[in-house]
């Protein structure tokens, strides 16, 4: 359906003016696959970047925001057995499918439906990951989240997201400018980089997919 709207140039601007609005709503409604036991077959280009970073660290507690499915976690888990890991999402449906699958795979993974706004930190994450999911959060929100959990990241955070200096003419999500967002949220204690991802998929007209690492002091 939403190919079709973007086939309209003229529908789709006053489509994507109110989801802008608020995208967490379309995550929520938006239709899930039944699960499917294959679909958790596949590696993307994302776990090859998360597999080699965490490579040789062992026994690490991470949380991903906006995990779907669940794809990354488990992809992760088959190759660091012994990370604890925790995933977040707003589609009920998506978390019901990870759920549905951790238990047929035994991971020992959880999984919760819950926004960033209402997600409760209850132990220390020692890495927070996160794959093209804060382009959906509204900028406000995500200084708000990350002002409050800081204290709770451990080690630091990895996020694969799209990132821009300056104002983007996309209408499909947000493209922040994550070095402002770093600044108002004082994420003093942490020395982030920037690095951009030359993987064509990701290479967009006036804004850059990089991946943003964080490592605490």
């Amino acid at each position: 359906m939403l190919t079709l709207i973007k086939k309209n140039n003229l529908i789709w601007k006053l489509f994507s003016f109110f989801l802008r609005i608020d995208y967490s709503f379309f995550w929520k409604i938006r239709k899930v696959e039944k699960y499917k036991k294959e679909n958790y077959s596949k590696t993307h280009f994302e776990d090859k970047l998360f597999l080699k970073f965490f490579k040789k660290k062992n026994k690490l507690r991470i949380l991903e925001l906006g995990c779907g499915i669940g794809l990354r976690l488990f992809n992760l888990k088959k190759n660091k057995p012994k990370f604890e890991m925790e995933g977040i999402d707003l589609s009920k449906n998506s978390i019901i499918s990870a759920r549905h699958h951790n238990n047929i795979i035994n991971s020992n993974i959880k999984f919760t439906n819950s926004d960033i706004e209402n997600l409760k930190l209850v132990k220390d994450i020692d890495y927070i990951i996160s794959s093209f999911t804060l382009i959906y959060v509204k900028k406000k929100k995500l200084i708000n989240f990350l002002n409050l959990k800081k204290k709770k990241i451990k080690k630091g955070f990895i996020f694969l997201e799209y990132n821009s200096l300056n104002k983007s003419k996309n209408l499909s999500y947000y493209v922040h400018n994550f070095k402002n967002i770093f600044k108002e949220s004082k994420m003093n204690d942490f020395k982030v980089e920037f690095k951009k991802i030359g993987y064509k998929r990701w290479i967009k007209q006036d804004h850059q997919a990089y991946k943003i690492l964080g490592i605490k002091k």
